[in-house]
């Protein structure tokens, strides 16, 4: 029996806004957790699918409408903050009188994409990445080590979440992706997800909060972050797709069993170049939906001009519109999505 529902026509208050914050509003339709199951506003199990809008900047006006012409009910967004990407992607802003901690044109455009997916009635998942506070490539300065730089991120967490809390299908809060401190363990990660998740909770009660494990989001540490803090959370790990394309699903449905709470796959992807990527792909997604995974595709469109690496688009700068498709990955994803 297919879990998957699409949500739209939600009716949602008249704000006003005042400095792009809203001043007063009804407290908006939420997602929520029950045992295994993410459940919609209507009250029934929805399983989350769609793409990561995950190259900064990338978003076209029409990506939305496209999105859920397919059959997305879900999209998941970025904001990248302090770490080191290439075309200035970077939101942080090192002004201390900035309470915010952004940078006011990024902010900008995050108010941008997230309006674009709110309005076409897609479950937003957030998430707020940092290469240098996850540690990264072994940095040594994140935020097990950087107290200040800890705090600043809580900030930003705080700000976002104020921001955000009324603006309908706004669905999850990813916290933190991919987190590798050195010499941290997963009890050492769990500890800085539990703390985090009480500095949201001080500002919305409501939305349900994206976790993952140690290692770079490894499923096979999805164990060390299970939590009991909480009882909104959604549990993620990364699937990108190599050699051996299912060697993950029996953790996560071991995981999702022995604890009675849903997981969300955050990344799902493969580089259109490889070998069988399309075999790959096509066994991975049927997996999901055979076992009720949801999934987010990285990415929909990627701003190298490879068209070998990931990216149903990629950048084309001899295309009209600069961006170039490639439909039989679009179709292949596509087919997943309604499933």
């Amino acid at each position: 029996m297919k879990l998957r529902q699409v949500v739209f026509g939600l009716s949602t208050a008249v704000v006003l806004l005042l400095g792009g914050v809203p001043a007063s509003a009804a407290a908006p339709a939420r997602l929520s957790v029950s045992g295994a199951d993410v459940i919609d506003p209507a009250g029934n199990p929805i399983v989350l699918r769609g793409y990561n809008w995950g190259q900064w900047g990338t978003v076209q006006p029409q990506d939305a409408a496209d999105n859920v012409a397919a059959g997305a009910n879900s999209v998941r967004i970025p904001l990248r903050w302090w770490g080191e990407w290439k075309d200035g992607v970077d939101s942080r802003d090192p002004d201390p009188t900035n309470p915010s901690h952004i940078k006011a044109g990024h902010l900008a455009l995050l108010d941008q994409t997230v309006e674009r997916a709110s309005a076409a009635g897609m479950w937003i998942t957030l998430f707020v990445d940092s290469d240098y506070g996850q540690g990264a490539g072994g940095r040594p300065d994140n935020f097990w080590t950087n107290a200040a730089m800890k705090q600043e991120f809580k900030e930003v967490w705080q700000f976002l979440v104020r921001r955000y809390k009324t603006k309908a299908f706004v669905g999850a809060f990813e916290i933190l992706p991919e987190p590798k401190p050195v010499g941290v363990n997963d009890a050492g990660v769990k500890a800085f997800y539990d703390e985090m998740i009480g500095v949201i909770r001080g500002v919305d009660r409501r939305t349900p909060i994206v976790v993952g494990p140690n290692d770079n989001y490894s499923c096979a540490h999805l164990e060390g972050a299970y939590t009991t803090v909480d009882a909104k959370v959604i549990y993620t790990c990364n699937y990108f797709i190599f050699t051996e394309p299912l060697n993950r699903i029996g953790q996560i449905t071991g995981f999702r069993a022995a604890h009675d709470v849903p997981v969300w796959i955050n990344q799902v992807g493969i580089e259109s170049g490889d070998d069988d990527a399309k075999s790959k792909a096509r066994k991975v997604l049927q997996a999901f939906d055979d076992n009720g995974i949801g999934w987010a595709w990285w990415t929909y469109r990627i701003s190298g001009t490879n068209p070998d690496t990931h990216g149903i688009y990629y950048a084309d700068p001899s295309e009209p519109d600069g961006w170039h498709l490639k439909p039989a990955w679009l179709a292949l994803v596509n087919g997943y999505l309604a499933a």
